[in-house]
């Protein structure tokens, strides 16, 4: 019976998934936290500039995309 009321269903939440919103979420907010956060303490060490530094973030997200494609 569970089973019948579970599958196809879009009001039940598969708990599994992984690339459901709370699970994005999740995951967006830890890269953010800790990459993002790495990134800008290091590239503040080299500049010692914060609005440099703020300059500097794109510039290595374009760079480090741009590497993975090769």
């Amino acid at each position: 019976m569970g089973q019948r009321l579970t599958d196809n269903n879009p009001n039940i939440k598969d708990l599994s998934d992984k690339n459901r919103p709370t699970k994005l979420a999740e995951r967006y907010s830890e890269l953010y936290d800790n990459e993002w956060t790495n990134a800008f303490k290091d590239l503040n060490a080299i500049y010692n500039d914060e609005q440099k530094t703020i300059a500097m973030l794109p510039v290595i997200l374009t760079v480090s995309t741009f590497i993975k494609m090769c």
